[in-house]
């Protein structure tokens, strides 16, 4: 990395709202130019920032492979709402480089239109199987935790919700107990079909601060 990549890496790990806004004013084709030889995650990372139609034309300018792997890069809210942006061909063209867990939440939450609780819930938050022990559990909080909150979703292994169990429950139970013999199975949802306004009106938020979002088969898609 050259002094000039060095410069402008440190603004945009520095500054990515300034930064975002720069980009925007700037010619997509000479962003692009600006951000191609650096970290795809930091591409991602100040490109979140920037309108989902800015980013659209930028990742046109950049490199195929490097334009599927900021977009596997952002979060998924951000890059579904960029998807929307290319027309159908496109788009369907850009998706098919995406092979990888990112790309499949992708397809899955483009079925649903904008504003529903399929295409808002965030994919990524830290998911816990029920057949490990808590033990092992903890161990896989504390190293690849980064996204975990106070209600950690329990999944199993295809794709379904099964329960939810906090992270005191696993802090106290360091038995061997499975973490679906712990988790509490009867567990608050949102329709992946829910609207905004249902969205916003369901009762249960005065007791969770997040709510898993599912499809009518009980397919984890995330959390609001």
């Amino acid at each position: 990395m050259d002094l000039e990549q060095y410069l402008t890496l440190g603004y945009l790990q520095a500054h990515p709202v300034e930064a975002a806004r720069h980009l925007e004013s700037l010619d997509p084709h000479e962003s692009a130019q600006l951000l191609k030889t650096l970290p795809v995650e930091e591409i991602a990372s100040v490109l979140e920032h920037c309108l989902p139609v800015s980013t659209a034309k930028v990742i046109e300018e950049l490199p195929q492979e490097v334009g599927s792997d900021v977009l596997s890069s952002m979060n998924a809210t951000s890059a579904i709402g960029v998807l929307r942006q290319f027309d159908d061909p496109l788009r369907q063209e850009i998706l098919d480089r995406l092979d990888n867990p990112m790309g499949a939440t992708l397809r899955r939450a483009l079925r649903y239109s904008p504003n529903t609780a399929g295409s808002l819930a965030d994919p990524r938050v830290f998911t816990l199987p029920p057949d490990i022990q808590v033990e092992e559990a903890i161990d896989r909080i504390r190293t690849y935790g980064q996204k975990a909150m106070y209600y950690i979703y329990v999944i199993d292994r295809d794709g379904k919700l099964e329960g939810v169990v906090t992270l005191r429950q696993l802090l106290v139970d360091t038995s061997h107990h499975l973490v679906g013999s712990v988790m509490e199975a009867q567990i608050t949802t949102l329709s992946a079909e829910a609207n905004l306004e249902e969205i916003l009106q369901h009762p249960e938020w005065s007791r969770f601060h997040t709510l898993p979002v599912v499809d009518r088969w009980g397919t984890f898609f995330g959390a609001l």
